[in-house]
């Protein structure tokens, strides 16, 4: 067998080497999601959605998976904010974990897909509200009101958004605060309005 043959087949086994690699990694992503969706239903904290891989983030980019992680961790990070809060834990922690999770959130919230980027902008409203409930001030309470009309603008289909927005600007109306212009007005922190923007338990 010359050499160029013997070159050749060891091209060819390398790519199926490879092919076979790639097949494998490709079968593990949705079993890492599954499992981490489950973990995440008696555990949230410790779930976590990332595979085993051979051929390390090549699978994950093929499938898109990318923004699927990222809104599952940011759902996971909004969580952790609610726990402590519940749990009456230290301030600086609190205020901490919440600008880990409106980090996390940055990226589901600018999603392509409509209902994920307003269940983000939502959670974003929530946070932003319970910034202010802790003595966050007005500046606050005026970015909850534009992430909810934000969310609302970008999928008008969010029923959550919608009742959020509704109750901000009920409670605020007998002080006679009513900030932003509700539906009709304003931009949230993702500086965009109805633009198309982009996790388990809440409808994520």
């Amino acid at each position: 067998m010359t050499a160029l043959r013997i070159g050749a087949v060891a091209l060819l086994a390398a790519v199926a080497v490879v092919a076979a690699l790639l097949a494998a990694d490709v079968r593990a992503w949705p079993l890492a999601l599954d499992r981490g969706d489950a973990a995440y239903a008696l555990a949230p904290d410790r779930a976590a959605w990332t595979p085993d891989t051979h051929l390390g983030g090549l699978a994950g980019a093929l499938l898109g998976t990318g923004g699927d992680v990222a809104a599952r961790r940011a759902l996971q990070g909004y969580r952790r904010v609610a726990g402590l809060r519940e749990q009456l834990n230290d301030a600086l922690e609190v205020q901490t974990e919440r600008v880990a999770a409106i980090n996390l959130l940055a990226g589901p919230s600018s999603s392509a897909d409509p209902q994920v980027a307003a269940r983000a902008r939502t959670l974003l409203g929530i946070l932003a509200f319970s910034e202010a409930a802790d003595g966050g001030g007005v500046s606050q309470a005026d970015t909850a009101i534009a992430d909810f009309t934000d969310a609302v603008r970008v999928d008008p289909g969010a029923t959550a958004a919608k009742f959020d927005l509704e109750l901000l600007l009920r409670l605020e109306a007998p002080h006679g605060e009513r900030h932003g212009s509700g539906l009709g007005g304003g931009f949230g922190r993702t500086g965009q309005a109805g633009a198309s923007g982009g996790v388990p338990g809440s409808g994520y």
